[in-house]
Parts: C-alpha cells; sequence; structure tokens
C-alpha cells in the first residue's frame, strides 16, 4: 500500500481532529512525502491515528507559539501567540516534521535538550524548505541561523542523518572532530 495512502487512512481514524485539520495534516504530509521520499513514514501513521492538537493557555506558555509534546503525541497552538500574525501553514509543518522525527522520547536529536537550539533550528530551516514562511513574524530565525552557521563546520548533511534517526551522538562526534 502506498505510504500516502496509509497516511490518508491513518487520519480518517482519528475522530479528535476535524475533516479540515486532516485535510491540513495530509497536504503537508504530501508536501514532505515528495521532498523527502526517503524518510520513512511508518511511525507517523501510527502517531497520526492519535494525534491531538489542543489550544494552550496564554499563561501555561507564555512567549510559545506551539509545541509538540512527543510523549503524549499532542501538539499545543497557543492563540494568543497565534493572533501575532505567524503563518499557520509554516507553524503546522513545523509541528508535523517534530511528529514525523519523533521517537516518543524525544524529537529530531534534542535527547535532553542538550541540544534543543539546534533541533528548533533545523526543525524551522525543514519547515522554510518546505512550506515557505508568508509572514513578517518568523518562528525561529536565530535558532535557525545558528544551525546555518554550524552546518558551514560540521555540514547540512550530518544534521539531516542526525535528526531523522534520533542519532544525538552522530551530530556530537561530528561537532568534537570539528572542533566546533
Amino acid at each position: 500500500m502506498d505510504i500516502m495512502n496509509n497516511v490518508r487512512v491513518s487520519l480518517e481514524q482519528n475522530l479528535e481532529l476535524s475533516q479540515g485539520v486532516r485535510a491540513n495534516i495530509y497536504e503537508l504530509s504530501l508536501i514532505f512525502n515528495e521532498k523527502f521520499p526517503d524518510i520513512s513514514l511508518e511511525k507517523y501513521c501510527k502517531k497520526l491515528e492519535t494525534l491531538r492538537i489542543i489550544r494552550l493557555s496564554k499563561f501555561i506558555k507564555p512567549g510559545i507559539v506551539s509545541m509538540y509534546d512527543c510523549k503524549k503525541n499532542i501538539i499545543y497552538l497557543n492563540s494568543s501567540e497565534i493572533e501575532k500574525g505567524y503563518d499557520m501553514k509554516h507553524v503546522l509543518m513545523f509541528e508535523l516534521i517534530n511528529v514525523i522525527s519523533s521517537n516518543d522520547m524525544y524529537t529530531g536529536f534534542n535527547i535532553d535538550d542538550r541540544y534543543k537550539v539546534l533541533n528548533i533550528g533545523y526543525t524551522e530551516i525543514l519547515a522554510n524548505l518546505l512550506v515557505g514562511n508568508d509572514s513578517d513574524v518568523s518562528l525561529y530565525s536565530q535558532e535557525a541561523a545558528t544551525v546555518n552557521m554550524m552546518s558551514i563546520l560540521i555540514g547540512i548533511d550530518t544534521f539531516y542523518q542526525a535528526y531523522f534517526t534520533n542519532n544525538f551522538e552522530l551530530l556530537a562526534a561530528k561537532m568534537v572532530e570539528m572542533g566546533a
């Protein structure tokens, strides 16, 4: 069965999400799969069956636009922050990339928040690559700039491989090797 058909079936099974949200997630998943066909979406499909999107109180996480809790499989959106003009297509793609890169303990290579800034920056770069940002307000431009600078030293391929294999050790070893 085609992976995008699996994505569609998984989304149809998730009655927590509205039909419109499921359609948006499918569209963004299609964009991701077209750009990165070598990334397996099997675990992602399983997560889509139970993924929830919850509005976050502006008092609980002030300043946070969105976040993905991989242990609970919930995307939180802070509507008071979103009203500041963020591109919601970009925000949702950013969080779906987190879902795709999650191993149920952490996303990408962000184990114990040791590489949090780099993880956020690389996720931002991927979201920009996939859907751009049609807003004057950016999510994580400083973090993306940090990754761009680091990629000069250790290579963007190292980020890609470490991110999608949840291999923070690969990233750390390459940084040590290059004296970063």
